[in-house]
């Protein structure tokens, strides 16, 4: 996927986006991972992927999950925008094996990394695996780029 237009999208947002002056570069970096963290599990949450019990379950909720996915595409490419790795021209996207609970965890995993040692491999394998998660939610490339370029400003930030 060509992720240039979603960089250019995502940044001309930050730009705009009314950052509290009191905080550091540091603390807003937290902030912003601990935000991705966040989010990132109230889409696990969306999805039910979670659940172990017998119990019947409430049928999930495909708009919403697509909406929370959008987020957090939006914050990992916040991430690669504060940490300067727009030169990311394509990003594969390509299924995996795995079921979804082990993806969130490797995409746990993954911030982790980037937080810990960052790098454009952590962040390029983080990104891939994002993209992994959306094939396996069931949207296609083109649904992802055309719904995060055509409802930027609709994005709810957490």
């Amino acid at each position: 996927m060509n992720i240039q237009p979603l960089f250019k999208v995502q940044k001309d947002y930050n730009d705009n986006l009314p950052i509290n002056e009191d905080l550091d570069s540091h603390k807003l970096q937290v902030r912003k991972n601990l935000e991705f963290e966040i989010t990132l599990g109230n889409l696990a949450n969306e999805t039910l992927c979670f659940n172990y019990l017998k119990k019947s379950i409430k049928p999930v909720n495909l708009t919403a999950i697509f909406n929370k996915y959008i987020t957090c595409l939006s914050q990992a490419l916040t991430l690669g925008v504060d940490n300067k790795y727009m030169d990311l021209i394509a990003v594969s996207m390509n299924p995996n094996d795995y079921c979804l609970s082990d993806q969130f965890l490797n995409l746990y995993i993954d911030i982790n990394d980037l937080i810990v040692s960052p790098s454009m491999d952590h962040y390029l394998t983080l990104f891939e695996d994002l993209l992994s998660l959306g094939l396996t939610l069931g949207f296609s490339e083109i649904q992802i780029h055309n719904e995060f370029i055509k409802n930027r400003d609709n994005l709810v930030i957490v």
